[in-house]
Parts: C-alpha cells; structure tokens; sequence
C-alpha cells in the first residue's frame, strides 16, 4: 500500500492537534466520561490512518494513547468520588497542583528536556506538594486504595518513551541512574505519606503527559517522514 498523501498528512495533523486539545488536563475535566470521548477521536484516527498507509509507527502510537486513555479511564472510572472531592477541594482552595505540574511536562514535549530531567524535577514538584495542607484533611477522609497495577503500567510507558527519546551516548552508569530515578518516582509515587487523593491526581497527570507525549511524537515522525518522501520524489 502506497503511503499516505499530503492531504491525508495535513488532515491528521490538525486532527492531532484536535485530540491534544481535548485531553482533559485540568482538575475540573477529569472524568471517565471526558475520556471516553477522547478515545472514540483515538478510535476515528487509528482507522483512517490504517486506511491511509501511514507508516506502522504512526499507528503504534495510536495504539500506545489508545492503552494509555483505558488506564486513565479506570482510574477516573474507579475514584469518581476521590475527584470530586479534589474539583471540590480545587473550587474552594484554589489548588494549582494540577497547573505545576502539567507547566513542567509541557517543557518535556519540546524536545530540549531529557527524561532523566523530567523524572528528577518530577520528584521535586511532587516533593512541593507534601507541603500543602490539602493532604491532611485528605489523609482524614477514607478513599480506596489506587491499584498498584497503576504504577506498574507508568513506569512500563515511561521506559518505552526513555528509549525511544534518548540522544546521545548510552553507557550502562546512564542506565542505571535512569533506573534509580525511576525506582524514587515510583516509590515517592507510592509512598504511604500520600493519600489516595493525592496518588490518583499524580497518576492522573503522568497520563496526561504520555497521551501529550505520543502526540507530540506522532507529529515529529509524520513531518521526518513527509520530508523523506519530498527527497524521494525530487531524486
């Protein structure tokens, strides 16, 4: 199958730039039902890519944001009154939580921010967050507990865009400090201190990050490869 044309090209990049933005990314967005309507866009776009002939890593990271925007949805689907509580909680304190973060994942999608970067100043933001009170009177209010499978599921995505992401020269000390970043992140993730409310809002937004991010590489590997088959066609 010949690979897509121009206009198929132009069509999904303005649909990209759609769907990023309608991922729900701030506190009063986030419900199942905001997500489930992402998806169907994710579903719409995977088709006509397929039928278009766009090239199979384009329609690998669909598939990734399509396994990506489940998980997010169970979260949402399975806490509704953990976010509400937080929609409440952000109406009457004003939290910014949610804006911090996301300013500082935006940073990561231009391509000057290493992922060894981002999961340190992840941490550190997160850190920030122990200082606000909100989490004692969370601490007071009885939530289920997130599914660990959660983290697991990160931390498998987080790795994937690490290698995908890395430029430069790899050595094995490289390695192994991603490797003891990612094991703090994960820890400091599920850390007792921080209660359910918390631990769901954080994942919450490292899903958004990764849709954010796979969007983000849609776009380079589209504009690599219709620069490629430019050269192609002028030889």
């Amino acid at each position: 199958m010949p690979g897509p044309d121009p206009k198929a090209t132009a069509d999904i990049a303005g649909y990209l730039r759609k769907i990023l933005a309608s991922i729900p990314s701030q506190i009063q967005e986030l419900s199942s039902e905001n997500v489930d309507a992402l998806r169907d866009k994710l579903y719409i776009m995977r088709y006509y890519c397929i039928k278009k002939g766009f090239s199979p890593s384009i329609v690998e990271h669909i598939e990734k944001m399509l396994e990506t925007s489940l998980s997010f949805y169970e979260l949402l689907q399975a806490n509704q009154s953990t976010f509400n509580y937080l929609k409440e909680m952000y109406t009457i304190r004003k939290l910014d939580l949610e804006a911090n973060l996301l300013g500082q994942f935006e940073e990561t999608t231009s391509g000057e921010e290493s992922f060894r970067d981002f999961i340190l100043e992840s941490i550190a933001t997160f850190l920030g967050w122990k200082s606000d009170t909100i989490w004692v009177d969370m601490a007071k209010i009885d939530h289920l507990a997130i599914s660990r499978n959660h983290i697991i599921k990160i931390k498998d995505a987080l790795w994937e865009l690490i290698a995908e992401s890395f430029n430069g020269d790899m050595t094995l000390d490289k390695v192994e400090q991603i490797d003891e970043n990612m094991k703090a992140l994960m820890q400091f993730i599920s850390a007792d201190e921080i209660p359910a409310a918390g631990r769901a809002l954080m994942i919450s937004n490292i899903y958004i990050l990764l849709l954010k991010l796979n969007i983000d590489k849609m776009l380079v590997d589209m504009e690599a490869s219709s620069k490629e088959k430019e050269v192609s066609t002028n030889e």
